[in-house]
């Protein structure tokens, strides 16, 4: 494999708090480098690598005796958004880990942004795993970093768990919004708001014959779709049972998971602990987050500053020494 070429360098200036008169300001946070790296067999592969600039800042978690980071953090795609993220979210994550002493990729999988598609997979989804794995072990060659943290959204969610289920490496996953399933209990609390909002018992009725009538539709189109072939794009769920089997087999292996969910599920997410609903053998065995006003891509910048928090707040927790 070759090894990884830092094509580049930029430097973020640290935040600056004006102190007592005479004495001017002083920086609040580490001084962050990004650097461009070239990773994967035939350097195909593009990533941002956001690191501490000077020196190793007081509390450095879970670091070598050689002061080599034990664990990197890399940042999948978003579907196809390029690596900056949705509304910038992987910068700003990746900045804040830096910050924190944790070195944070965020990587350009083939055939997105500045990467280029190589790979022999016959699906995206093991092409992405093999990109995955290709930069692990190039980031092993360029920080030391021999465990790994994945984090995505969405579809970088589900190769972010694809990638874990098979190599040992992976020593955590936040997996925002992951796939969703019904609960009855979420269907209950979904009905119960939706009538709330409705008002009166007319507005009520015909708001549930509209719903009626909907699926009706559904169910009419999905019928008439059974003889056509399966289409490849699109986000298609495991069974139920399948999801369970793949989050116990990650956390009897000892990988740590933080499933994070935004508002936009309706009766498939509705309550914070509605994945311990689905999975109650897992309660207590990963963590999960629930953000009821947030949407998708985390749009409004006050939650999606809450994101990040609650993300570095619990990989420091975990991983701290």
């Amino acid at each position: 494999m070759r090894t990884p070429r830092n094509r580049n360098q930029f430097t973020i200036a640290p935040r600056m708090t004006a102190t007592r008169e005479g004495q001017g300001p002083l920086p609040t946070e580490p001084i962050v480098r990004d650097d461009v790296l070239t990773l994967g067999p035939e350097g195909q592969l593009v990533g941002i690598l956001s690191q501490p600039a000077q020196g190793t800042p007081p509390g450095r978690p879970n670091t070598t005796s050689a002061g080599a980071p034990d664990q990197a953090f890399i940042i999948l795609n978003a579907g196809v958004l390029h690596r900056v993220g949705p509304h910038r979210l992987h910068v700003t994550l990746a900045r804040r880990l830096a910050a924190a002493g944790r070195p944070g990729l965020r990587l350009d999988l083939g055939g997105i942004g500045d990467s280029i598609a190589s790979s022999d997979a016959t699906s995206f989804r093991d092409s992405a795993v093999a990109d995955t794995r290709a930069a692990m072990t190039g980031l092993t060659e360029a920080t030391g970093a021999r465990r790994f943290i994945l984090f995505g959204v969405c579809a970088g969610a589900d190769n972010s768990m694809a990638t874990a289920l098979v190599d040992d490496r992976v020593a955590g996953i936040v997996l925002v919004d992951p796939h969703t399933y019904p609960t009855r209990r979420g269907q209950l609390r979904y009905l119960r708001t939706r009538v709330a909002e409705r008002g009166g018992p007319r507005d009520v009725l015909r708001w549930a014959l509209g719903v009626a009538e909907r699926r009706v539709r559904l169910t009419l189109a999905a019928r008439a779709r059974r003889d056509e072939p399966p289409q490849s794009e699109g986000r298609e769920p495991p069974p139920l049972a399948t999801f369970r089997d793949q989050l116990t087999t990650l956390v009897d292996r000892g990988v740590r998971i933080l499933t994070v969910y935004s508002g936009i599920h309706g009766p498939r997410y509705n309550h914070a602990d509605q994945v311990f609903e689905l999975f109650p053998t897992l309660r207590g065995r990963i963590d999960r987050v629930y953000f009821a006003t947030a949407n998708h891509t985390f749009t409004e910048l006050g939650v999606q500053a809450e994101l990040i928090d609650a993300v570095v707040g619990w990989i420091n927790k975990t991983w701290m020494r």
